[in-house]
């Protein structure tokens, strides 16, 4: 072991693991109050499906995505926060992006809003 790795041990970070959680397990969350969640969807999507119950809507594509993720977070990226999209592909990537910010406390909802759906879970309907 080099000196360098030697003067370092114990000083690292804990690394950030993104959670999977199941869309019961969102939903218990989200009524508890102990985690935001966000739907990366397009809004097109929200007005045609609604949205996961208690969740906020904030596009992926939006330049000002992490902006807007913050402000409903109260500025603090140690909050705990879950992204759920259709199917788990956007809220993946949502998820990875928050990690890579300096989010702390990820979680990505399996399945999506087709497994909200399925599983017959509350859903806000818009307009958004």
């Amino acid at each position: 072991m080099s000196l360098l790795s030697m003067l370092s041990l114990g000083k690292s970070k804990p690394k950030t693991m993104i959670k999977q959680i199941s869309v019961t397990d969102a939903h218990e969350l989200v009524l508890a109050g102990r985690t935001t969640l966000i739907d990366v969807r397009k809004l097109a999507e929200w007005n045609e499906t609604g949205r996961p119950q208690g969740s906020h809507g904030v596009t992926l594509q939006d330049e000002d995505f992490f902006e807007k993720v913050l402000k409903i977070m109260g500025g603090d990226k140690t909050q705990p926060i879950a992204f759920t999209c259709r199917t788990g592909g956007r809220s993946s990537e949502a998820a990875e992006r928050a990690k890579a910010v300096g989010h702390t406390d990820i979680s990505n909802v399996e399945g999506g809003f087709l497994a909200w759906s399925a599983a017959k879970l509350p859903v806000d309907q818009g307009p958004f």
